[in-house]
């Protein structure tokens, strides 16, 4: 629980700005567990919120002296927590986007690939088979209808009875979903040969 006195709380946090280990202890061991559950509640993942909960108590003990000023503990703390959540999810959200945008160029590079050799290819379009096999039902059809009939986004969404932005969805999850089988277990397979001719 917080520190129910702001006398001891302020003489706390001057001993934690002299460098007291054990002061610096009580305080984490004050707040840990509320700020955990703050942070989990803002990004719903328990690894990304030990790293900033972390991180958090990492930085206010580098920056210790600066506990001098502070009038409130707990307010300082979960302002410098929260910010570095929102700075953590914004940089995980530019990251999936790279990674999505990346899948989807993948895909289309390998589909208009005329460099490839025969048995590459048949083994590419088996892994899209194999990917396509474990889509959930409507990417599945959506995915489908797109690639195999060449219907538009419109002709899907009547056909499916969904809206045209839901095909859009399901076509994009679909892409990705297949772009991320089809890499790993192309790689899977090339580390297989690799190991075959090492050892022949």
């Amino acid at each position: 629980m917080p520190l129910k006195t702001s006398y001891i709380e302020k003489e706390l946090l001057a001993q934690v700005a002299g460098g007291d280990e054990n002061a610096f202890g009580q305080l984490f061991h004050t707040y840990h567990q509320e700020l955990a559950d703050y942070i989990f509640y803002l990004t719903r993942s328990q690894p990304l919120m030990e790293e900033i909960v972390q991180d958090s108590f990492t930085k206010i003990w580098v920056h210790r002296e600066r506990l001098l000023t502070v009038t409130n503990f707990r307010s300082y703390l979960f302002t410098i927590s929260r910010n570095h959540t929102f700075n953590s999810l914004r940089s995980l959200a530019r990251e999936v986007i790279q990674k999505n945008q990346w899948a989807l160029q993948y895909h289309r590079e390998m589909e208009n690939s005329a460099d490839m050799e025969e048995g590459d290819r048949q083994l590419y379009y088996k892994l899209i088979e194999d990917a396509v096999e474990q889509l959930p039902p409507q990417q599945q059809k959506a995915y489908l209808l797109s690639r195999q009939k060449g219907l538009r986004h419109e002709e899907i969404a009547s056909q499916l009875q969904l809206s045209r932005e839901t095909v859009k969805r399901h076509i994009s999850l679909a892409l990705r979903a297949i772009s991320s089988y089809v890499r790993a277990h192309a790689e899977k397979a090339l580390l297989v040969v690799l190991t075959f001719l090492a050892g022949a």
